[in-house]
């Protein structure tokens, strides 16, 4: 048996006094302090069916929530997808394909709009390959080999605080709950569907209606009486921050040239942008055969005013700049071509760590190439405050 003398390293610690500096945050010898959380609370479901007119390829559909509905963890569209004609196979997690946007009006005005595919498919990026796999199991109607059965799926809805619409992984917080009772200021949420045909991963093929369908699925949250009247109502006092997805690009824009440089200038820029996303998918024409498997710029460059502000002018650099900041994807989601203004991008949602407030500059010009022909739209996310008032109204900042 081995005899081990480690006196020497014990002695040398007291020489390492220029490292061993600053406050105490970690303790391993003794046990962690058992606490609690602060209320006791429980979820339950409570299920509404759709009107018929939901459907494939319907546009702003509108649907109120229930004004006995009072304090929410979070709301999901539930789709019972039929079977896919003629035995052609679903795409991988067909459920980003059939929910094209969601939006949020209060007092008949927009608060915000989601696209809600990208901001799903950001989520997924954040996921490890395990997470990934459970997530679109039990929401997205993923398997291990896709066919063409009949699915259940459930689109978690963006709503003020949902994890979704944060890059944490697997997130059981997100921001908090969301209080529904907003007094004579009911809430209208909008959808817009995708045709049928986007989910199908063979081209002509779809399932048939989903009329009478669908329902949305409300995780409310229980709690006792007192607890109850304190979170249901926060008019006047419900303010958080989270992010917007803002498209620059007007659709789909074509990249013909491999290797060719392009300038894309945004005019008149507002809000703070925490990092810049160029998705680029193959040239392909029709737009349901598009998926998520983004192909990556090999130079991004961003100008305010005709100064360069940031410059990744190598694949490498490109590549750096996701790993730096925290953007590890999976081998169904991999990471799209980011430049980044706030410090480990990828792993702040729930706290400032800088950005880059563009009304400063008159014109932003975006370049980059990438290594073959494709299609490409550019999105900024932006850091945006949401606020109920005081009459219960809605509304969302982006200063």
């Amino acid at each position: 048996m081995p005899f081990e003398n480690p006196q020497n390293i014990v002695r040398s610690w007291n020489l390492q006094s220029n490292f061993a500096t600053g406050p105490v945050i970690q303790d391993k010898l003794t046990p962690p302090t058992f606490g609690r959380i602060r209320s006791n609370f429980i979820t339950t479901w409570r299920e509404e069916a759709c009107d018929t007119r939901l459907d494939w390829d319907v546009k702003n559909f509108s649907i109120y929530l229930p004004e006995s509905l009072r304090v929410v963890a979070s709301i999901y569209l539930h789709i019972a997808i039929p079977a896919n004609s003629n035995s052609a196979a679903f795409k991988k997690y067909p459920a980003l394909h059939a929910l094209r946007t969601f939006r949020i009006l209060s007092g008949g005005q927009e608060v915000y709009s989601c696209d809600v595919p990208t901001m799903l498919a950001d989520y997924c990026q954040s996921l490890t390959e395990q997470q990934l796999k459970v997530f679109g199991k039990t929401y997205l109607g993923h398997q291990d080999a896709m066919d063409e059965t009949a699915r259940d799926v459930m689109i978690p809805l963006l709503l003020p605080n949902s994890a979704y619409g944060s890059r944490n992984g697997h997130d059981t917080r997100g921001h908090g709950v969301f209080p529904a009772y907003l007094g004579n200021q009911r809430l209208e949420l909008q959808f817009s569907l995708y045709a049928g045909s986007y989910l199908s991963g063979t081209a002509g093929q779809q399932p048939t209606s989903i009329s009478g369908l669908c329902k949305l699925m409300y995780h409310e949250v229980q709690m006792t009486n007192a607890n109850l009247r304190k979170y249901q109502d926060a008019r006047g006092g419900y303010s958080i921050i989270n992010r917007r997805f803002t498209e620059l690009t007007s659709g789909w824009q074509h990249y013909n040239t491999a290797n060719a440089v392009v300038a894309f200038r945004h005019t008149q820029p507002q809000g703070t942008v925490t990092e810049v996303q160029i998705l680029a998918v193959t040239d392909e024409a029709a737009e349901d055969r598009h998926t998520f498997v983004y192909i990556r710029p090999s130079q991004i460059k961003i100008t305010a005013d005709a100064i360069v502000q940031r410059d990744l002018d190598t694949q490498q650099k490109v590549d750096a700049e996701l790993w730096t900041n925290g953007f590890v994807g999976s081998q169904d989601f991999p990471q799209p071509g980011r430049m980044c203004f706030a410090n480990h991008a990828g792993e702040g949602s729930h706290f400032y760590s800088g950005g880059y407030n563009m009304t400063l500059a008159s014109n932003v010009d975006i370049e980059f190439k990438f290594p073959s022909a494709c299609r490409y739209k550019i999105w900024a996310v932006q850091l945006q405050r949401v606020k109920i008032d005081s009459s219960g109204r809605m509304r969302a900042f982006l200063e």
